[in-house]
């Protein structure tokens, strides 16, 4: 498979991946070094949030997987399913949700800092994908941009 095959099918995953394991890590190592106060005592409440953030980021980046399909086998931008709504909904299914769903069920303030420190990292590597995308689709896709949040769907 040629590289720029790779690209398409990839994007910035792997390198995003990589940085939020090595932090996951990282800051795995933290927390078993010190003794920082949970986030609530209610950890079952906690826990059954995390959960459903999982459950319901693993759903998002299933339903962008599948809607991508077209893309791959078209070469047209994919702007249906969660893509009509976010640029990139499988990145945001592991940042937003799955992330915090996991500080949440471990129930740490230091994981919920981790989580939160992903979203300026994949901003920060989503740019280059996005400049390749519009050299790709031009003002198709900044029109795109121009109505759809990063990772977050915008309101207005």
């Amino acid at each position: 498979m040629a590289p720029n095959k790779l690209k398409k099918i990839f994007g910035v995953g792997p390198r995003g991946a990589t940085i939020s394991l090595v932090l996951l890590a990282l800051f795995a190592w933290v927390d078993s070094k010190s003794y920082l106060p949970v986030l609530t005592n209610n950890s079952g409440l906690t826990k059954t949030i995390g959960i459903i953030l999982v459950i319901l980021g693993l759903g998002l980046h299933f339903w962008a997987f599948s809607a991508l399909r077209h893309w791959w086998s078209d070469d047209e931008l994919c702007t249906r399913g969660p893509f009509k709504y976010v640029r990139h909904p499988m990145y945001a299914a592991w940042i937003s949700l799955i992330s915090a769903g996991v500080a949440l069920y471990l129930n740490s303030w230091l994981f919920l800092c981790w989580a939160v420190l992903l979203h300026p990292i994949w901003h920060t590597l989503v740019k280059k994908e996005e400049t390749t995308m519009m050299s790709i689709f031009g003002k198709t896709y900044g029109d795109y941009a121009k109505r759809t949040g990063r990772f977050i769907p915008k309101i207005l």
